[in-house]
């Protein structure tokens, strides 16, 4: 009994160019609290409304829930899609009061310590941020941004569980530590995925 929302990564030279864009742009008031000052990632969200896709996948989920109004909401999304899918379900647990499950997969950082304190306390909302070992996309933007969620960190032949940021965020998170592009393949997610029953 779920909705599935599926964000694909970075695709074509476009989506470099959006995936570039670091600086950040506040979000509209209806997101935010008297004293926040939520921003995220101009790229990323420039990204989600080109073509007014995000009010299109908004309007087919709203569709959706009139026909199955119990049902949870899942989101997901490698890389681009990782960072599309974390934005996308922010935003829609504001429109909605049915649970949404986030599960993003190689995400970069998508907004700054304000978003990660209002994306934690959305009531609706849960995020797993799954992350291969020294996935290099996983420590960018570096500066300004914070990651949100609970992280599932792959390696070849086992995996950790870092609930409520109960890790060196950093560290573990950093281009010191992470420097791999092999390790963003998307394949390779899946393969360790599959071995690593979490």
């Amino acid at each position: 009994k779920r909705i599935n929302v599926i964000f694909r990564g970075s695709e074509s030279k476009y989506d470099w160019y959006y995936d570039l864009q670091i600086f950040q742009k506040k979000l509209d008031d209806k997101y935010q609290n008297d004293e926040d000052n939520i921003c995220v990632h101009t790229g990323f969200y420039k990204q989600l409304m080109k073509n007014n896709s995000y009010n299109k996948v908004l309007n087919e989920v709203k569709k959706g829930l009139e026909n199955y109004p119990d049902y949870e909401i899942f989101i997901t999304g490698h890389s681009l899609g990782g960072a599309l899918c974390t934005l996308f379900g922010f935003l829609l647990s504001h429109e909605v009061s049915n649970h949404i499950t986030v599960v993003s997969f190689a995400s970069p950082r998508v907004g700054n310590n304000d978003w990660k304190e209002a994306y934690d306390q959305k009531e609706n909302l849960i995020h797993y941020r799954i992350s291969n070992n020294k996935d290099i996309v996983t420590a960018s933007p570096m500066w300004g941004y914070k990651h949100t969620g609970n992280n599932i960190r792959l390696f070849e032949d086992t995996y950790q569980y870092y609930p409520d940021y109960s890790y060196n965020p950093w560290w573990d998170y950093s281009l010191f530590n992470c420097w791999s592009i092999s390790d963003h393949n998307c394949d390779l997610y899946y393969k360790r995925l599959i071995k690593n029953i979490w």
